[in-house]
């Protein structure tokens, strides 16, 4: 699929026979997988993914980052405790504004995969480190797709305190 892919125009033309019975889902992914060959990024999105590794401390989490964090609480409704300015820059909302609301209030939509957000949260709460993709939205309603890379934070017994998400905007 993906050497086909590689063959299809930016139009779509070499794929018209197929375009009438394509889903929506299945023309969003070509779209996307066009975008991807063709760079169609609009100069904000990330070209590479952030691999470097998770804070692992409170004091990790809050040292000032060109990467989106935002730290939560452990448990259910996983409350925003801190967010960092890479984060209010690119999800729209300030500190004050997201402070003690969940990240769903936040960055839920329609479009987002409520159960990859709950595979997520399972692998969190099991102790592990987990990473997806999602849609998600900013304060004013703007579409984006969110590498989310999340896992715990420790405190100096080595118990969980809280959880640490890095925020990546990648090409839809």
């Amino acid at each position: 699929m993906a050497y086909s892919l590689s063959m299809a125009t930016p139009d779509g033309s070499a794929f018209s026979f197929l375009t009438p019975e394509m889903s929506s889902r299945m023309e969003q992914q070509l779209q996307m997988s066009k975008s991807q060959i063709y760079g169609d990024d609009k100069g904000r999105i990330s070209k590479t993914l952030d691999d470097r590794p998770l804070p692992r401390t409170m004091e990790d989490a809050l040292r000032s980052s060109s990467r989106a964090i935002v730290v939560t609480e452990n448990t259910r409704p996983f409350r925003v405790c801190d967010v960092n300015k890479a984060w209010e820059n690119l999800c729209g909302f300030s500190y004050v504004e997201s402070k003690g609301r969940s990240l769903g209030e936040l960055l839920k939509g329609p479009e987002t995969d409520q159960l990859a957000v709950t595979s997520l949260l399972s692998q969190l709460l099991r102790g592990e480190e987990a990473t997806t993709v999602l849609t998600n939205y900013t304060k004013d309603g703007r579409k984006f797709r969110n590498r989310l890379h999340a896992g715990p934070l420790y405190n100096e017994e080595g118990e969980i305190s809280h959880f640490v998400g890095v925020l990546q905007e990648v090409q839809m």
